[in-house]
Order: C-alpha cells, then sequence, then structure tokens
C-alpha cells in the first residue's frame, strides 16, 4: 500500500518527503548532540576543568539551537507540501475517474459512502503522507544513528538496550489483523450511518409531513449506536495492544539501566558511558514508542486506501483513444440488449435507424427504455449485447472524448452549478469568449433576463440555479448547448412545468437549436412531436412500435391508445 501511495506522488512530492525527514533527523540529531556537549560540560568541570575550556562546547550548542530551529522550519514546510501533494494527486484522479464510470457505479455506490471518501479518506491519505512518514522516517534514522554510535562506544549495552525491540514489535504486528477487522467493522458502521444521516436530512420535508412515522428516526438512531459500540471495541482494543507494548519497551530500557549499573559499579563502564546510554537511549526508544501513533495511523490509512481504491482503481468504461472517428452522424442500434441488474429492467433486441439530421422521437410511459436509449448512446452505460453505431462506427471503437463532443444535451432536470450565469453557460464549451457566451445566450431567449440582473452575467444563481426559475434554468442549459454547437441534440421536452411565457421562449429557442441537427427527443405529449421524422414507441424495454405519426395512428396499436388517452380523441 505504502508503495502504491508513494507511486501517486509527483516528484516533487516525493523530494518534499525525502528532505522532510531528513531534516527531521537532523533536528533530532541536533538535541541529542546539545546533550553531548553538556555531558561533556558536566563532567569537565566536576573533574575539575578549567571554565575557558568549556567556552567552545557553549558555543557549539548555540550553534546547534540555531541549527535545530532551522531544521524544524524546513522539516515543516516540507512536510506540508507532500501532504498537499498527496491530497492534489488524489482528487485530480479521483474527478478524472468519477467521469469515466456508468451511471451504474453512482447506482451502487451510497452517496455518503462517495462523500466519505472524498473527504476523510483523502484527509487520512494527507496525514499519513504529510505528518507520519516525514516523523517517521526521520526518528527511525535518528535511531538507527544512535544505536550505531552507541554499539561503538559500548557493544553489551548496545545490544541489551535493542534486545525487548524485535518482541515489542512482533506483539504488536501478531495483533494488527484482529485490530484491522474490528477497524473495518468500525468504518463500515460509520458509512452505514453517514449514508442514512444524509438521506435523512434530504428527507426532512416529507418526514414532517408525515411526523408520525419514526421508522426512519429509530433506524438512524440503531445505526449511531451501532458506530459507537463498534468504535467503543476498537479503542478498548488499541489502549490494550497499545499499554502491552509501551510496556515491552518500558522492560527493555529498565534492563538496560540494571545492566549498566552493574557495569558501572564494578568498573567495565565509566560513569560517563553509563549516563550517556541512560540519557540517550531515549531517542533510540522513540520512535517505537511513537509506534502508537504509527499503528493507529497505519489501520486508519490502510483501511481509508481500501476505499480509495474503490474510485482509484474501479473499472472505467473503455475508452480507445486512438479510435475511428466517424465521417457521418447517423444512428444505429443493432440487436442491442441491455439490463441495469440482474432480474431488473432490460432490453432486448433493440433495433432501429436514425438518419442524419432528422427528427427522432422517443416516447412511451415511464420506465420503457426511453432514457435508457439516450444513457447508451452516450455509453452512459455500455450494452451487454449487439452494439451501436455512429456514422457506420461501433461507438465503442470511438474516443470518448470525441463521441461525447458530438452530442448536446438539453434535459428536464438541469444541472447547475453555484456559480455565475456566465460560468455555468462556459461549462458547454471550455474557453469561450464572453462574446461566445453572449450570442449562445440571445439564442436561447435567455439574454434580456441575464441583463436585467444587476451583476448580468457574473450574477451567482446559488446550489444548483436556486435563484432562478425552472424555464430560466432551462434556457441556460439550452444556450450551453448553443455553445457547444454538437451535430446531435438529446432533448428531454422541457415545458411540462414551466409557465407559458417561458414555454414559448423555450420552444423558440429549442426550434432554431434543432435545425440541421440530429435531433433525439424523449416525448412525453405525443403532441409536441407529431411532425418527427420518425417516433419510437418503447413498452417495458422493448420497441413495438416505429414510423411517423400517421402512420402510427393508422396502425391502431399502442401509439393509438397513448395519443387517445392522453387527448381521448377516437382513432
Amino acid at each position: 500500500m505504502f508503495q502504491e501511495m508513494f507511486k501517486l506522488l509527483t516528484v516533487s512530492g516525493r523530494k518534499d518527503v525525502c528532505i522532510s525527514a531528513l531534516f527531521f533527523a537532523l533536528y533530532g540529531l541536533s538535541a541529542i548532540g546539545m546533550i553531548v556537549f553538556v555531558f561533556f560540560i558536566l563532567f569537565h568541570l566536576t573533574g575539575g576543568g578549567a571554565v575557558m575550556a568549556v567556552y567552545p562546547h557553549l558555543v557549539c550548542i548555540g550553534l546547534l539551537v540555531v541549527f535545530k530551529g532551522i531544521c524544524n522550519m524546513v522539516a515543516d514546510l516540507k512536510k506540508h507540501g507532500a501532504g498537499f501533494d498527496i491530497v492534489q494527486q488524489i482528487r485530480e484522479r479521483m474527478i478524472i475517474k468519477l467521469k469515466q464510470f456508468s451511471l451504474g457505479f453512482y447506482t451502487n455506490e451510497r452517496l455518503g459512502e462517495i462523500n466519505t471518501i472524498l473527504h476523510k479518506d483523502v484527509d487520512n491519505m494527507s496525514l499519513v503522507v504529510g505528518h507520519l512518514w516525514p516523523r517517521m522516517f526521520g526518528d527511525f534514522l535518528v535511531a538507527l544513528v544512535v544505536f550505531i554510535g552507541l554499539l561503538m562506544l559500548n557493544v553489551r549495552l548496545a545490544l541489551i538496550m535493542a534486545v525487548s525491540i524485535p518482541i515489542a514489535l512482533g506483539f504488536l504486528f501478531v495483533t494488527i489483523k484482529r485490530s484491522m477487522a474490528i477497524e473495518n467493522q468500525n468504518n463500515a458502521a460509520l458509512l452505514d450511518m453517514v449514508s442514512l444521516f444524509v438521506e435523512y436530512v434530504r428527507g426532512i420535508p416529507v418526514l414532517k409531513s408525515f411526523s408520525n412515522n419514526k421508522s426512519l428516526d429509530y433506524e438512524l438512531i440503531q445505526r449511531t449506536e451501532r458506530f459507537g459500540h463498534t468504535s467503543t471495541a476498537a479503542s478498548k482494543l488499541k489502549a490494550k495492544q497499545l499499554a502491552i507494548f509501551g510496556f515491552l519497551l518500558d522492560v527493555g530500557y529498565w534492563m538496560l539501566l540494571i545492566a549498566g549499573g552493574v557495569f558501572t559499579v564494578n568498573g567495565s563502564v565509566t560513569v560517563f558511558t553509563f549516563m550517556l546510554f541512560a540519557v540517550v537511549s531515549k531517542e533510540f526508544y522513540k520512535p517505537f514508542a511513537s509506534m502508537e501513533t504509527h499503528y493507529m495511523y497505519y489501520v486508519s490509512a490502510v483501511d481509508s486506501y481500501e476505499r480509495l481504491g474503490k474510485i482509484l482503481f474501479a473499472p472505467v468504461i473503455h475508452d480507445r483513444k486512438n479510435g475511428t472517428v466517424p465521417v457521418s452522424n447517423d444512428i444505429a442500434f443493432e440487436h442491442v440488449g441491455f439490463s441495469y441488474e440482474k432480474d431488473e429492467f432490460c432490453m432486448k433486441d433493440i433495433c432501429f435507424t436514425i438518419k442524419e439530421n432528422t427528427m427522432t422521437a422517443l416516447v412511451g410511459e415511464s420506465g420503457s427504455g426511453k432514457t435508457t436509449v439516450t444513457n447508451l448512446l452516450l455509453r452512459f452505460y455500455d450494452v451487454t449485447e449487439g452494439r451501436i453505431t455512429l456514422g457506420g462506427v461501433n461507438i465503442r471503437d470511438i474516443p470518448y472524448d470525441e463521441l461525447l463532443g458530438r452530442i448536446s444535451i438539453v434535459m428536464q432536470n438541469v444541472q447547475l452549478f453555484d456559480n455565475t450565469i456566465e460560468e455555468n453557460v462556459r461549462v458547454g464549451k471550455r474557453g469561450a469568449s464572453r462574446e461566445e457566451i453572449v450570442a449562445a445566450c440571445k439564442r436561447a431567449r435567455i439574454h434580456d433576463f441575464i441583463m436585467s440582473l444587476p451583476k448580468g452575467y457574473e450574477t451567482h444563481i446559488g446550489e444548483n440555479g436556486g435563484l432562478l426559475s425552472g424555464g430560466q434554468r432551462q434556457r441556460i442549459s439550452i444556450a450551453r448547448a448553443f455553445l457547444k454547437n454538437a451535430p446531435i441534440l438529446i432533448l428531454d421536452e422541457m415545458t411540462s412545468n414551466v409557465d407559458p411565457v417561458n414555454e414559448s421562449l423555450i420552444q423558440d429557442a429549442v426550434t432554431e437549436l434543432a435545425q440541421k441537427r440530429t435531433v433525439l427527443v424523449i416525448a412525453h405529449h405525443l403532441k409536441t412531436v407529431q411532425n418527427a421524422d420518425q417516433i419510437l414507441v418503447f413498452k417495458n424495454g422493448e420497441l413495438l412500435e416505429n414510423g411517423n405519426h400517421k402512420m402510427l395512428l393508422d396502425s391502431h396499436g399502442y401509439y393509438a391508445k397513448l395519443w387517445q388517452a392522453q387527448y381521448e380523441v377516437l382513432v
């Protein structure tokens, strides 16, 4: 895991980790050097030495104080740089991956879990790389230098000092598996609680309307209690393990003091050597004593990294970046089969052709497969049987950016962002100039409204355009499509829930937008598509009928029944 995390860092980030660890090591060695000089001064003075002889030692201590401060500053700066680097790299990769998944990923992955991954787990990686690694590597480097130095001073005491380390580490590693299992249970309980809490908050209006039903309240309380129980169990186990681990280290230090005292009494070790071991050995034990922190970070990091892997290493929509670019925009579904989940809605043997620069309407009751057709064309999902072609080329063989670049979408539920009107329209074309945006808004019949606002195109519209009406949001979406100027247009009938003024403006804008384009319309009101070149009639994932309005009415089939049900016209 740590090797993979290290690879995620940029070259600069890796350098920051190494430099930070080195300067933390120098920081620790400076402190030890100060202690050694103090010992020299004390033993020199107590031995009757001249006072003048200690001045160079005092100067060295002063220089070490300055050097220590510089090392601490450099190490802190570099560790933060490493932490920011890993966060940036992970989030950039996650942003790219989130756009590459099929929509099925978001159906299966809960919003609460994704939110936890994006925030808690990414921050855990920052703590590990930016705070744990530099100090841990620096402390172990200090411990190595100290051990070598003390080994050169006295082999017997150095080996006694180190004898408890492998025993303590062995105990810790043996118990890690159990700790990780409990930590996984605790994190799973956290995800369950967060997921339901997000759902609970979103459903507050409904819950207030049905205040007598407390079932969701009780479920949230149960999940909260479960998280509390798993957190307590995890904390108790960690406390027990780390207490035993710390005791084993203390036993090693106790053995060092006893052996050093005996050796000093029998004269095989000088008092200076014994005192130096007694004090400096604490720096040797320091990284191992800090294993409590390292261990807690490790358990947390492993679990976080596993969840991050659900995004970073999850399968994505296959993209042939060097694939074939079609020369036309004819669309064909050839014996297409698809299902979202096993034993759920499925489409079988769907066949139809849409000629370039024609309008095709998709009609049928809710859940019949209309939206699924557009999702498959956009490769939000991949077909399980048959194939879809664009200009005679299988869409799987077309570079994904090329495919999406050829299609504009104007849906009933418009997705806007908490930004200015200008930036929301610019989503249609990256790097578009203000002049291009204004021209697109004029064609979308929204320019006059924008200019009536105090800040015009610089007006912030709130989360998902909450400060705008439904019709205004629709026209901004249409402006995006004008700006993108793609040859294929997908329309979800937008005028179902807007006032007559906005409906008229939207219809005018859409009529202009559809000119000289290949258009697919998801139709809810059949009158709006009776002039379409062809109408595809779906029911329960099957394509029942295909023809123009007159042909379908004359056939007295399912389309005729839908028409009669909507407009009470006998056919």
